[in-house]
């Protein structure tokens, strides 16, 4: 049976599943000035970030357990100097560059339709492991201005299937970004939520383990270094 017939194969979410999803996410959609990044509460690592080095973090919030269902978030903040924020703020929304300036997690990308601050794109991730996993991606994005100073990027997936396919095991990528200028740059940040259905160890799904546990914190560890790459002189 071909690798991405598979796929195919990936346990449905349960409406509890789903819903444990979407009360997980609503602490991480709430933007608050006073508290609006997460290096605001913790200035060693603010330290270390504005010394140009990145840190990629867990997070644990409460309800990340989900009935059926695997929850992740990960993190990745870092500081681009002497940048203003529109220019980063066109970078994270250049989603037809995303196969060039993200190429490790995904090989195409194009931008499918835009209405103002709203973004529609194509995003089609993958990963090599035992064999290649290929999954196509629809993200809805929305971007806020809230003052000169902040902005945020809400990027959410809409459809994950395997080439060809209708279903698929990994089910929900969300990517959050703050950005917000301040100390002669942008500090950046981007939290990445998925949700995945858990199959037992004898599903043929099983294969995609490795892929589950690990793409969501190299794809963030990816988009941190290609925002980097994308100023190669301020790093």
């Amino acid at each position: 049976m071909p690798f991405l017939i598979l796929l195919a194969f990936a346990l449905d979410l349960s409406p509890e599943t789903a819903v444990a999803f979407d009360r997980y996410l609503k602490p991480v959609e709430v933007v608050d000035l006073k508290d609006f990044l997460w290096l605001d509460q913790h200035p060693k690592e603010k330290s270390i970030v504005w010394l140009n080095q990145s840190v990629i973090i867990p997070r644990k919030r409460e309800g990340l357990a989900a009935p059926d269902g695997l929850i992740q978030d990960w993190m990745g903040t870092t500081f681009l100097s002497d940048v203003k924020l529109d220019r980063v703020r066109d970078v994270v929304l250049g989603f037809e560059d995303y196969k060039v300036r993200f190429k490790q997690q995904v090989s195409e990308s194009k931008l499918d339709k835009r209405e103002g601050d709203r973004f529609d794109a194509s995003l089609r991730l993958h990963r090599r492991q035992l064999q290649q996993v290929v999954l196509d991606t629809k993200v809805s994005a929305q971007f806020t201005l809230i003052d000169p100073k902040h902005a945020t990027v809400f990027c959410r997936s809409t459809s994950i299937v395997p080439q060809g396919e209708e279903h698929g095991y990994l089910r929900r990528l969300n990517l959050y970004w703050r950005l917000e200028e301040a100390d002669n740059g942008v500090y950046l940040e981007v939290e990445l939520v998925s949700l995945s259905s858990q199959p037992s160890t004898l599903h043929p799904g099983r294969w995609l383990n490795g892929f589950v546990q690990k793409f969501p914190r190299e794809f963030v560890e990816g988009l941190i270094e290609g925002m980097h790459q994308a100023f190669p002189y301020h790093r």
